[in-house]
């Protein structure tokens, strides 16, 4: 009953304000013939903004209805675009004249639909009281319900019209989902991106996307030769003038010698640390040993606050995920845990890693005083710009005074059975 009686009153609010859609409809058409006298443009601006805004009452209302949102399909007009840029896009969008043919549509087979509906539903009300009405109007208006057929003499033989009334009860009962799904439907069809759009956003997002990674990657790549330029190349370089220090000094000053081979075995042990930590920024071993549940928990570990860590779906041989999605949420999960710490102020923070059939998600929630933002150049940003390489995606919920729940999830299948951890084919 109250799904029906919200769709009633749904039907109501549209059967009163449905017609008011025809204003930017008009608008629209006349203002495109006023073009050449170039009052038209602005008009046409103007009402395409009315349109719009119409047309976006109508997506809410059938997501209302079905449930599902209605995603808005319209162009996006690129910073810095004329006057002239801007009437160009509108008229090329097919957006702008599909909306242009639903307000149509809604102003005609969509306004019977909802008509329909408040009369199936103001119908019983009206022989409920229809014992009333001929007790209080004069004998000839209400006394003959079906144009002569029958005849009602007193205000007591109303009482027979209450079947009929359960009747159209009945009626509204078993069609009023149908009828205002239809008009949801009729509204999905014209409104929602269509096929050709969404592969449009899908070929701009992904554009975007690997341009993004080949920026990372070309940074990642200035910064391992950096690395490697500037720490292990100078200490391997310094080496190799000590080793050759030390083969002269061998005959004529071997105590000498005998010191400068421990300072140069003790570098040894400095640059391999040094060249661990730059390969460690490409792949860590503890990923490739352990695999992403073991990793994880190493970070957890070594945490200078509490985190909880829950796995459901992960772990084992059959567990693994390809190497490059592993990466990909390790270093996510590794920065967001990075930011918990430096910024949020929390105490405490739960981690949970869940594999579903094809993605895997984790969650970082942290009791932090929260209000983070994913803001150009941010640790968020980065986490964003990795998940969106491999068709993933980053949730936010982190109101002011906390908590701050992180959600990255990524698609996913599972690993060939012969990629296991490193150790295990030692």
């Amino acid at each position: 009953m109250p799904r029906r009686l919200s769709l009633t009153l749904i039907a109501f609010v549209l059967t009163v304000v449905t017609m008011l859609g025809l204003v930017p409809w008009v608008l629209t058409t006349v203002s495109i013939p006023l073009f050449v006298v170039w009052v038209g443009m602005p008009m046409f601006i103007g009402a395409i903004a009315l349109s719009r805004a119409w047309a976006n009452a109508g997506r809410w209302v059938a997501g209302r209805i079905s449930g599902q949102p209605v995603e808005r399909p319209y162009r996006q007009v690129p910073k810095g675009t004329g006057f002239f840029g801007r009437i160009k896009m509108l008229i090329t969008d097919p957006a702008t004249w599909r909306d242009h043919l639903w307000i149509l549509l809604a102003c005609v087979p969509g306004f019977a639909l909802v008509v329909l509906v408040v009369a199936m539903a103001a119908t019983p009300l009206f022989y409920l009281v229809y014992p009333l009405l001929l007790a209080v109007t004069p004998p000839e208006i209400f006394s003959q319900p079906f144009g002569g057929l029958i005849t009602l003499d007193h205000w007591v033989d109303g009482f027979w019209m209450w079947p009929i009334g359960a009747f159209w009860l009945g009626l509204w009962w078993l069609t009023t989902p149908g009828i205002m799904s239809a008009w949801a439907i009729m509204t999905r069809a014209l409104l929602s991106p269509t096929r050709t759009a969404e592969l449009q956003g899908r070929v701009s997002e992904l554009s975007s996307s690997r341009a993004e990674t080949r920026d990372s990657a070309a940074a990642e790549l200035r910064r391992i030769e950096r690395d490697l330029h500037d720490g292990v190349q100078v200490k391997l370089a310094s080496l190799g003038m000590s080793l050759g220090l030390i083969e002269q000094l061998m005959e004529t000053d071997p105590e000498k010698a005998r010191t400068l081979l421990a300072e140069a075995s003790a570098s040894t042990s400095t640059t391999m640390q040094d060249l661990r930590a730059v390969v460690r920024g490409i792949h860590p071993p503890v990923l490739a040993d352990r695999g992403l549940v073991g990793a994880v928990q190493a970070l957890t570990l070594d945490l200078p606050i509490t985190c909880s860590l829950t796995v459901d779906g992960l772990g084992g041989e059959n567990g693994r995920l390809d190497p490059p999605v592993e990466s990909c949420l390790y270093f996510g999960i590794a920065e967001a845990l990075a930011n918990v710490v430096k910024h949020s102020g929390a105490s405490r923070a739960e981690l949970s890693l869940v594999r579903h059939s094809t993605s895997v998600t984790a969650t970082v929630v942290d009791n932090g005083r929260g209000g983070a933002e994913p803001g150009p150049g941010s640790g968020l940003a980065g986490i964003e710009r990795r998940l969106r390489a491999f068709d993933g995606t980053l949730q936010l919920d982190s109101p002011i005074g906390g908590p701050t729940t992180l959600t990255l999830e990524l698609p996913c299948e599972p690993s060939s059975p012969r990629i296991t951890p490193s150790s295990a084919r030692a």
